[in-house]
């Protein structure tokens, strides 16, 4: 007897190991095969898609179409940094990036901020997708027409304008009726950038805006389609009274008329209003002369530090004059912004590293943040001589404990170095911070390879 029960308790314990892996698979329900799941991501089913992934078994879920499938329903989903973790996995496993899909990442961290709650993070968001050189962008910009935000908006049109599909886009058109400023500035901006005069019937009733800004902007768009009286309204604005009249009609006029700006800028170079003095520092930079030099020169001096600034990056423009022994001496200047500016337009301008290195070092330091993200902005203009040193300034302030100078930190980092850039903008994914993960997301949809 003793030896049949212990004979049963035998043929018990084996069903037990047998049936009980069989339960489990049963009380968590089926797992579905891959080309199900495919096609309920093909269906924009996505929650149930992340659902029968997170089933598989890890064998399964492990390989490189699986991950990839992750990657892509959590970014549908909003998740952003839950896909950067599984992509990151499938890197492990290719022993490579694979730029399609890094891609679809990048984008997944600015996206998912255009409907942010907060208006500094929808702008971050259209800020960083406007380095986005595709007509992909066109739906997400056209979207952002509608934004609550005025300052979003104008955004958007700014992205808009940048490509030709934008361009081409009813709502961009129709974005000139918008009431911010700002939106109807950067529609008819935009409109500069063609030669299409389908587009006069918009533009000509935007003469008579309230505004003074828009005024200037539709006069610059009929200018530059060869409409003689917009060219004449832009030279007598460039001589009102109104000093945000003149500034907007002597920017616009530097690009349609350099050569008949010249008188223009010298005299607004002296006038009493700072802001009419910085466009003509501005001005100055479009139009490359022993003129410009020895205005810009002088106006390096002035009392007030922003037309220095105008003056520092003019300056740095003006390829193939003597612009270098005036910078270097505003090295000095008493205003730390305006030396980080100075910074800037001696890199543009090709000169050593050496000669900016106390300076960066000096001003990387400094307790305000302002000063340091404006050394990192500066750091964008170095050239290829001048690369690796910038390089390492800038991998420094992109660690620094502020968003907003890692912000400009990633932008000069893309400028910099490129394609190069990539390792470094993909771990700024990494950031606490959503607009720095935007902007680096933005960055990498700029300097990825168009082709792979």
């Amino acid at each position: 007897m003793n030896r049949f029960l212990r004979g049963v308790a035998g043929v018990v314990c084996g069903l037990v190991w047998f049936v009980f892996p069989m339960l489990d698979a049963a009380w968590s329900g089926p797992e579905a095969d891959s080309q199900s799941i495919h096609t309920l991501y093909d269906n924009k089913e996505f929650q149930k898609a992340l659902e029968e992934l997170n089933k598989l078994n890890s064998e399964k879920a492990g390989t490189a179409d699986m991950r990839r499938l992750k990657v892509r329903t959590l970014l549908r989903l909003g998740k952003p940094k839950d896909a950067l973790s599984e992509y990151d996995q499938l890197v492990q496993l290719l022993k490579q990036d694979e730029t399609p899909t890094l891609r679809e990442v990048a984008l997944g961290f600015v996206v998912v901020l255009t409907k942010d709650m907060r208006e500094q993070m929808r702008g971050a968001a259209f800020t960083a997708l406007k380095e986005w050189q595709s007509s992909d962008a066109v739906p997400f910009f056209e979207d952002g027409l509608s934004d609550g935000s005025g300052l979003v908006r104008a955004l958007a049109a700014e992205g808009l304008a940048k490509l030709d599909a934008g361009r081409r886009s009813p709502k961009f058109r129709q974005a000139l009726e918008d009431q911010a400023v700002l939106v109807k500035e950067a529609v008819l901006k935009g409109f500069t950038k063609a030669n299409d005069a389908s587009v006069l019937s918009l533009v000509e009733p935007a003469l008579k805006d309230p505004e003074v800004r828009v005024r200037v902007a539709a006069a610059e768009v009929l200018c530059h389609l060869k409409r003689s009286n917009g060219c004449d309204l832009l030279l007598r604005y460039a001589k009102a009274p109104n000093p945000d009249e003149r500034t907007s009609a002597i920017r616009a006029l530097v690009e349609r008329r350099p050569k008949q700006v010249v008188p223009i800028l010298k005299e607004a170079s002296e006038h009493k209003q700072p802001s009419v003095r910085g466009a003509a520092a501005t001005g100055f930079g479009r139009v490359p002369s022993e003129e410009a030099l020895t205005a810009l020169t002088r106006l390096l001096r002035d009392p007030l530090p922003p037309v220095r600034i105008a003056a520092a990056v003019s300056l740095g423009q003006l390829q193939g004059l003597n612009a270098v022994p005036p910078l270097t001496q505003a090295l000095g200047d008493r205003d730390n912004a305006v030396r980080a500016f100075v910074i800037g337009a001696l890199l543009e301008q090709g000169e050593r590293y050496e000669v900016v290195t106390d300076s960066v070092l000096d001003l990387i330091n400094m307790k305000e943040p302002a000063i340091r993200a404006a050394v990192a902005r500066a750091l964008g203009h170095a050239g290829e001589d001048n690369r690796a040193p910038a390089r390492s300034a800038l991998m420094l302030l992109s660690q620094d404990t502020v968003s907003r100078v890692r912000i400009a930190a990633v932008k000069s980092m893309a400028k910099v170095e490129g394609s190069r850039a990539i390792p470094i903008l993909k771990q700024s994914l990494h950031d606490e911070d959503d607009a720095v993960r935007a902007t680096a997301g933005g960055a990498l949809l700029n300097v990825l390879p168009v082709d792979d």
